[in-house]
């Protein structure tokens, strides 16, 4: 591979954890390619600046993306390091390519509480803070009692509402982010999937640059691991073919389970929780697209689309 004689510059969210990540991200390019010189772009969105609305009145979570998109689009940056679950499923913006997926960590998602160890240990009428349609619904279908309260901001914020200030009797957070950050998993109790089905892509990090930029491409390349980017393109091509968007209450996760074949199980659901579809299946590597298209009909079926209506609708 050619030396680079200038830095490439990498953008991410301003937070911590998309510090980290983008730190990470830049780690693995060096440990590559020990010549390279990396620098960083930290951008704040308009999401960021609107911690006291749901994400899904403000423009949902493609507004995290948007504003890093525009930097390389700028060529103020040449990659942009992004947490997969906050990408849309759709088309990246015009002249991007989604270039790496780098080896996925624990996916799953965690009840956060100091006053429980479970989802079924929470006290009757616990005030639950989130801002996520998906954990809201999925909480409210095994605990019907709970009050689901708006909670947003980064990490530290949720974590300190919760075990310092007491405001919320729980919270949930996604466990990649939580280990990410080198946080004390100590009242951080991991949910299974059979409890809480994640979010397509989550514990997963998408890394963008420019179609064109060929030089960053060779170096983005490297990162990507295969089985990773074939499980989460599976969840998420399954979020593209429902059209669902950041207020539909869905759960998808693609995994290997002790060396059987790829398994696809998808959760979706009423905002109450009351209806929901599902559907779980498993299918050798190279039937991946063909499982995707059998669990899109088997939801549809099911009256998935009246759902994402009623979604959308409340």
């Amino acid at each position: 591979m050619r030396r680079r004689s200038r830095p490439i510059i990498i953008a991410a969210r301003a937070s911590a954890l998309a510090q980290v990540q983008a730190h990470q991200v830049g780690q693995a390019m060096v440990r590559a390619s020990p010549w390279l010189k990396v620098e960083y772009r930290w951008v704040r969105s308009e999401a960021d600046r609107l911690q006291g609305r749901r994400l899904s009145e403000v423009g949902g979570k493609g507004l995290f993306v948007r504003a890093i998109e525009q930097a390389v689009l700028r060529r103020e940056a040449d990659l942009a390091v992004h947490s997969l679950k906050d990408m849309p499923a759709d088309e990246p913006a015009a002249g991007l390519t989604l270039a790496a997926i780098p080896p996925r960590v624990d996916p799953r998602d965690a009840l956060i509480s100091a006053v429980a160890a479970g989802i079924d240990r929470l006290p009757q009428g616990a005030r639950i803070g989130t801002a996520s349609p998906r954990r809201a619904a999925q909480l409210l279908r095994r605990r019907p009692d709970v009050q689901i309260e708006l909670l947003r901001g980064n990490v530290e914020t949720r974590l300190r509402r919760v075990l310092e200030e007491k405001a919320f009797d729980a919270t949930i957070l996604a466990m990649a982010g939580l280990i990410r950050g080198g946080h004390d998993l100590t009242r951080i109790h991991p949910l299974e999937p059979s409890q809480m089905l994640p979010a397509a892509g989550q514990g997963a990090l998408g890394v963008q640059c420019r179609a064109d930029d060929h030089g960053t491409l060779m170096h983005v390349l490297a990162l990507n691991d295969p089985a990773t980017a074939q499980a989460v393109h599976a969840e998420r091509e399954v979020v593209r073919q429902l059209g669902c968007d950041c207020h539909s209450a869905i759960g998808v996760l693609c995994e290997l389970i002790e060396q059987r074949p790829l398994q696809l199980r998808v959760w979706l659901g009423s905002p109450d929780g009351r209806r929901e579809a599902t559907f779980t299946g498993e299918a050798p590597h190279k039937g991946l697209s063909h499982l995707v298209r059998e669990a899109v009909t088997a939801l549809k079926a099911q009256g998935a689309e009246e759902l994402l209506k009623h979604t959308k609708a409340g």
